[in-house]
């Protein structure tokens, strides 16, 4: 689970989602000059870093990350942090392996922090996700969490789910929290230059994609820069919420 595996726009093999899969492309947490995600990459780590302190994490506090992946941000909390990595069986980076329903082998009221990052739109049941990270947390503890408003298919190993920014907010009410801070990350101009530069790469010969992808996410970070917050966080790339367990 987590983190956006970018691949071309094509179906993929049936695969088994019960287990981790890893299958990732190397550079996808690196933003070079030439990568189709080049804005992505920069951004969306840095945001959800400094949303990271909103959680308010007590000294030597539990975090959970909820679909792990490779664990891209334990550095967001201090070393003297219990930071609990789960996911599917057979991700070595996880220290904790989800139930084969995908729920998390706590108990209740265990956790004072939830991060959940990219997940959310890869669960078969997200209603029963955010029950689990309601029920592990602690009366008071908060969550983190980010997923896709508007982006291409992309499996990892499947890929079930968008929100408007309504939806986004009404399925993590529903399961109890109070949401704290809604905000959008990269906008919607920003997103339809994404979308035309997504449609077109796989079409052009190979030795001309990085040169294209580096013109397309220079425009992207150009029209993100000129829209404001407030229209962000209507239509957006990313919802990043955090919400806490009263």
């Amino acid at each position: 689970m987590d983190t956006d595996r970018h691949t071309p726009l094509e179906p993929p093999a049936p695969s088994d989602s019960t287990r981790y899969v890893d299958h990732r492309p190397a550079d996808i947490r690196r933003a070079t000059p030439g990568h189709r995600y080049a804005h992505h990459i920069r951004t969306l780590p840095a945001r959800l870093e400094a949303l990271s302190v909103d959680l308010r994490l007590p000294p030597g506090g539990r975090v959970l990350d909820y679909g792990c992946a490779d664990v891209p941000y334990r550095h967001f909390f201090p070393a003297d942090a219990e930071f609990v990595a789960a996911d599917l069986p057979g991700n070595p980076a996880a220290t904790l392996d989800l139930n084969p329903d995908t729920t998390i082998p706590a108990p209740d009221d265990s956790f004072d922090a939830v991060l959940s990052t990219q997940v959310l739109e890869h669960v078969g049941d997200p209603e029963l996700y955010l029950s689990e990270c309601f029920r592990v947390l602690r009366p008071g503890g908060r969550m983190l969490l980010s997923t896709h408003g508007m982006f291409i298919y992309h499996p990892d190993p499947v890929d079930y789910w968008r929100w408007t920014c309504a939806g986004l907010r009404h399925v993590i009410e529903e399961a109890g929290f109070r949401v704290a801070r809604f905000e959008g990350v990269i906008g919607l101009l920003a997103t339809g230059l994404q979308f035309v530069q997504d449609a077109t790469y796989y079409h052009l010969p190979r030795p001309l994609r990085p040169v294209y992808a580096f013109v397309m996410q220079s425009l992207v970070a150009l029209a993100d820069r000129l829209q404001a917050q407030a229209a962000r966080d209507l239509n957006a790339q990313v919802y990043a919420v955090v919400a806490e367990k009263p």
